[in-house]
């Protein structure tokens, strides 16, 4: 019990740290904004003028000697009411200074404070500017981005907003598409949280500003925004792929393909997963030939035409070590969901697993030399295997990961997430 309190406490602290993070890069953020147009020094000008005005009423109105120290409330509330000219009128001034005073404020303040209004609203339309013609950089985190743009575009973004509820992760658009037609796609999917990056995804200063290093995935598509042609989509695909892989190496990538004859090119950027259109096609054909209707209920489930979804899991932990047949049943029985598949999960050989647990001479020599080749012959991404309807007996481990057909996601809250959440 202590361990599960010790565990709830650090899900708190961390959880308190990331709201932190954001509020503190959201008040860095407004500071150099506010800074680039001036803003504080206007504010210290009105700053300046409420002081004068209040140390004006206070000597010249003899306030230090009939009010005393809530005098000096009274004059800064005067300088303030005065400045902002609403004037109560339930304080005014009696001596000619105090008087002067005033009339330089009321003369000078609608004029400061029409500056430090524009201030703040030329900030907020240039953001708003930039943001609708895709050059504002992206400060989001664990998004997806989407390179590219063409007719299946819309069925990507359905897909994504049908595995996810609204507002649960951002999806961040960068393409060349026209701010008419970006805007277009935006108030369709006006419920989720949808940016955009205006550029060509193959630079690397356009990917930087859609903040790829922070996102948590990509997608590539056969790109026709801009003018771009059809024929040239797979080599922007690769060379896009290649500059995502080179700043981004560990976010999982997945890239269309026109033809699959380039497939050994993509291959060779170290892409997560490659998808050619056209690919499944003939087998589509086939099926829908000698056995009628297998190919729409294969079409309805992968487009989301059908309440049921394909949902991928990790195997719940009291289930690792346990049969295929003992998880399957209680899903079933709990949330109506068929398991289709079994996925297992194995990293590729690191150059550590071969070397020495204590490093010698000869350990040195063999990495340096592997540093020099400029190669990289142990990746660290990670295979998966699938096993579609394996056998009851078929045991689980913590590297498996399921597929299944459901209408709502599983989802089953640990005890420390139960405790945590006061459930």
């Amino acid at each position: 019990m202590p361990s599960v309190e010790k565990g709830a406490a650090t899900l708190k602290r961390k959880s308190r740290l990331l709201n932190l993070t954001r509020v503190i890069n959201w008040f860095r953020e407004a500071h150099n904004l506010l800074k680039r147009e001036r803003f504080l020094h206007l504010l210290s000008v009105v700053f300046l003028f409420i002081i004068f005005g209040a140390l004006a009423i206070f000597f010249s109105d003899n306030y230090y000697t009939t009010k005393g120290i809530s005098g000096i409330l009274d004059a800064i509330y005067w300088a303030v009411v005065t400045i902002t000219t609403v004037g109560y009128g339930d304080i005014v001034p009696t001596s000619s200074l105090a008087k002067i005073a005033g009339l330089i404020i009321i003369l000078s303040g609608p004029a400061l404070l029409a500056l430090v209004t524009a201030s703040v609203a030329s900030i907020y339309v240039e953001r708003k500017i930039k943001e609708g013609k895709g050059l504002e950089s992206i400060k989001d985190k664990d998004h997806i981005i989407i390179c590219g743009w063409n007719e299946n575009g819309e069925k990507v973004i359905d897909s994504i907003a049908a595995q996810m509820k609204a507002g649960q992760t951002s999806i961040v658009l960068v393409n060349e598409l026209s701010r008419d037609e970006v805007q277009s796609i935006q108030y369709k999917y006006k419920d989720y949280n949808l940016r955009f990056v205006r550029g060509n995804f193959v630079r690397e200063d356009v990917l930087a500003r859609a903040n790829i290093m922070n996102a948590r995935s990509a997608i590539v598509m056969a790109d026709v925004s801009g003018g771009h042609s059809i024929e040239k989509a797979d080599q922007r695909t690769i060379f896009g792929t290649m500059t995502i892989k080179s700043m981004a190496p560990k976010v999982r990538t997945c890239a269309e393909l026109i033809d699959g004859h380039n497939r050994e090119h993509l291959v060779r950027t170290k892409v997560d997963e490659i998808i050619v259109r056209g690919e499944s096609s003939g087998c589509m054909l086939a099926m829908a030939a000698i056995a009628p209707g297998v190919s729409s209920t294969i079409r309805s489930l992968i487009s989301s035409e059908d309440e049921n979804k394909i949902w991928r899991l990790p195997v719940p932990s009291r289930y690792v070590g346990k049969s295929f047949g003992e998880l399957s049943a209680h899903l079933r029985e709990k949330f109506s969901a068929i398991v289709l598949a079994v996925l297992r999960e194995q990293k590729q050989m690191k150059l550590d697993d071969i070397l020495s647990p204590d490093s010698t001479s000869i350990d040195e020599f063999i990495k340096r030399k592997f540093e020099e080749s400029g190669k990289d012959f142990f990746g660290e991404k990670e295979k998966v295997s699938v096993v579609i309807n394996p056998p009851d007996d078929y045991q689980l481990s913590k590297n498996h990961a399921i597929v299944v057909i459901s209408k709502e996601k599983p989802e089953e809250a640990g005890f420390v997430e139960r405790l945590v959440k006061g459930t």
